[in-house]
């Protein structure tokens, strides 16, 4: 009696092949797909926050009442009796998001800014705002310590921004000098030197500011709860 063998058929094998590369390209173009739809909804609402945020400064102008505030957003990964420790508003949001990204065991440099606001939330923080997500990528993208990665919705920590800053202050502490010698000595054109002086005092009090906030926000102190009432 003949045996008949169990290894599949060249045709079956062909047909299996063809199914497999079909599959294979409907789950690629899936995934661009996704990738595509996921870049827009960033822009999106990377372009609601700025209009948030510009809507409760003109808010604040007109002497307006702040928004009610929504209820606060809890981590899907925090515990169900974990409660909020504080709410978070302006620049204590960039202050606790970096401290909160340090105090993780990875201590991972770049970070998706959904999975960010999680981690804030898992450690017990909710931020202000009628759109808690959109004032937090806003005020993630304000932070001197952090910049926008290569991919889209990716943030980075700059740990080095302090040392940068301080070059740059140097920088314009020296041109202002330079400035103030010329004046002294020539008479010509006192206006523009007027005129460059002021835009110099300005920018040093933003990099000093920057600079004050990187520095705090790296200063080994109190825990992380305690930043909640800063800036």
């Amino acid at each position: 009696m003949t045996r008949r063998s169990s290894a599949p058929s060249a045709r079956l094998l062909r047909a299996v092949a063809a199914e497999r590369g079909d599959l294979e390209r409907r789950r690629d173009g899936l995934l661009e797909r996704r990738r595509r739809v996921q870049a827009e909804l960033d822009e999106i609402e990377a372009a609601v926050a700025e209009l948030d945020e510009q809507l409760l400064l003109i808010g604040r102008l007109a002497g307006e009442d702040r928004p009610r505030e929504q209820p606060p957003i809890v981590a899907e990964n925090a515990s169900p009796d974990t409660a909020p420790v504080s709410i978070l508003r302006g620049p204590a949001i960039r202050v606790a998001a970096v401290r909160v990204l340090l105090s993780q065991p990875r201590r991972p440099e770049a970070l998706h800014y959904r999975e960010w606001f999680g981690l804030l939330a898992g450690a017990g923080y909710s931020v202000a705002g009628k759109d808690p997500l959109a004032v937090f990528l806003t005020q993630l993208s304000r932070s001197p310590l952090v910049r926008r990665g290569t991919q889209s919705g990716v943030y980075e920590l700059e740990l080095q921004a302090p040392a940068r800053l301080r070059s740059r202050l140097q920088d314009l502490q020296a041109e202002l000098r330079e400035l103030t010698t010329t004046a002294s000595t020539e008479t010509t054109d006192l206006g523009s030197i007027r005129s460059r002086r002021t835009a110099l005092n300005l920018e040093i009090s933003k990099v000093e500011k920057t600079l004050e906030e990187a520095d705090k926000t790296l200063a080994k102190g109190p825990e992380t709860p305690g930043i909640a009432a800063a800036g």
